[in-house]
């Protein structure tokens, strides 16, 4: 069962999903950042690449996105014949300067714009309603008896043109409140076409999804839910409404800081995760993929090295899912596990994670093996990872997480200072750390080998220096005083 704490009285909401009274999910909603998946806009097409199958699509963000030939409506309703639209290039249903309905698939990140998709969803509680969907998909989760009932209500409901997605959550729901939800998702369809054809400007906004409470609620419906304590009156009526069992909190102290979420957060965001037995895992993020590195650390094991190995490895497969979700960690995702010179150690690993990944309400796809013995995932990007929401660059290492070292800074800061011999310039004033200006003053003749005056200006911080003045010894000593 699910546990969930909702901090919801300030500006920024947050929302902590506990499985087996472990924290397995952590949302943040704030102001300042708009997420656009699900939106739907009307774009203006800017270019169609035969070459790829594709066209970029102007939809009011700072890059075009990118639309592939199979998920246009022109393609999904073509009259032709499957192998006779797949011999059709891209350019056959879509022309450059044409406006058309885009939804946000995935968003864009770093250089890429965002993925796009002319097949419209609505998701709704019980259902996933698709305008341009064509076939109707009941969750393989119900009974056979239970999913032949929905389909011939569904095919009462919609035409062969709709589609539509029916979620488990329905299994035991009543078909009036299933029939309700979709008559207003396709009221919700009428209103995008009849925005498209008001005249609006392209490109603009005509649909924007509810991306934080009727989410949550939509993907977590009350049956799997244990309770909910939230601190926010309003929440509480609302979810009390909904059917979900709710605990109103009215403690002085911050509920986040009361449950003690606000330092399970603050474990999210560290590279380095113990696991039980005393081994440990590494989490990098680069712009291409995240590597895990998987380590014994403290753990030296009871019978021998392969029993530790097979330990440390079986507990970080079921501590890398719980963190992929927490992290809200997406795509391409490399594992490292510790080598295992077994082959059914391997595959008992790979078993962990595929079990341990079921839980998790993002698409995971566990690939396998490579030649080297590393573990090939990827995990479908439904959210803003928590480390490019939480935190921003450093100044001093621009992001890197590493600083020039001491000595590379003296270093560069005696190849500045010998610039100066034969020059004009009698003193210098240098703003440095001290540890720079202690290496610095124990370099040979530093004063004779760059015929300087050198007054400097300790800076506590980073190893780092400035050059803050150059000139004449007795305008180097006034400059001193007034720095």
């Amino acid at each position: 069962m699910i546990e969930l704490i909702m901090d919801m009285k300030a500006t920024e909401k947050r929302v902590a999903i506990k499985e087996d009274d472990k924290i397995v999910e952590l949302l943040i909603d704030r102001p300042t950042t708009h997420p656009i998946e699900g939106n739907i806009y009307i774009g203006r097409v800017v270019n169609v690449l035969p070459g790829m199958q594709a066209a970029f699509v102007e939809f009011g963000q700072k890059k075009p996105g990118y639309l592939h030939r199979d998920h246009l409506c022109s393609y999904q309703t073509s009259t032709l014949s499957k192998a006779e639209k797949e011999q059709k290039g891209i350019s056959h249903f879509v022309h450059q300067g044409e406006a058309i309905l885009v939804q946000v698939v995935k968003e864009g990140e770093g250089t890429k714009g965002a993925k796009l998709t002319g097949l419209l969803e609505f998701p709704g509680t019980h259902i996933v309603y698709q305008p341009f969907g064509m076939y109707k998909a009941i969750s393989k989760k119900m009974s056979d008896a239970k999913r032949q009932e929905w389909r011939k209500l569904l095919q009462e409901w919609l035409t062969s043109d709709e589609g539509v997605i029916l979620r488990t959550a329905s299994e035991h729901v009543a078909a009036d409140v299933v029939e309700a939800e979709l008559l207003e998702l396709q009221r919700q369809f009428l209103e995008v076409l009849e925005k498209q054809s008001a005249s609006v400007k392209v490109p603009s906004l005509v649909h924007e999804e509810d991306h934080f409470l009727s989410k949550i609620i939509r993907e977590i419906p009350p049956a799997e839910v244990k309770l909910v304590e939230v601190d926010h009156a309003g929440t509480s009526q609302f979810l009390k409404k909904k059917g979900y069992p709710v605990r109103f909190y009215q403690g002085k102290e911050g509920i986040f800081k009361r449950r003690g979420m606000e330092q399970e957060l603050e474990k999210a965001l560290k590279r380095i995760v113990w696991l039980p037995s005393g081994g440990y895992i590494i989490i990098e993020h680069t712009e291409a993929m995240t590597v895990i590195d998987v380590n014994t650390g403290k753990y030296i094991g009871k019978t021998g090295l392969q029993e530790t190995v097979l330990k440390t490895n079986l507990e970080a497969a079921v501590e890398i899912a719980r963190q992929l979700r927490l992290r809200q960690i997406g795509g391409i995702i490399i594992v490292d596990f510790i080598d295992m010179a077994n082959g059914s150690d391997r595959d008992q690993v790979l078993r962990q994670v595929k079990g341990a990944v079921q839980k998790d309400r993002s698409h995971v796809r566990v690939i396998g093996f490579t030649e080297l013995n590393l573990l090939q995932l990827t995990r479908k990007k439904v959210r803003e990872p928590l480390t490019k929401m939480l935190l921003q660059p450093c100044s001093p290492c621009d992001g890197k997480g590493v600083v020039f070292s001491v000595d590379t800074v003296t270093y560069q800061l005696e190849r500045e200072l010998l610039e100066f011999k034969g020059s004009d310039v009698e003193a210098v004033v240098v703003e440095a750390s001290p540890e720079v200006v202690d290496k610095l003053m124990g370099l040979p003749d530093i004063m004779e080998r760059s015929g300087i005056q050198i007054y400097f200006i300790e800076n506590d911080g980073v190893p780092r220096f400035e050059v803050r003045f150059a000139g004449s010894v007795e305008d180097a000593k006034e400059r001193v005083k007034t720095l």
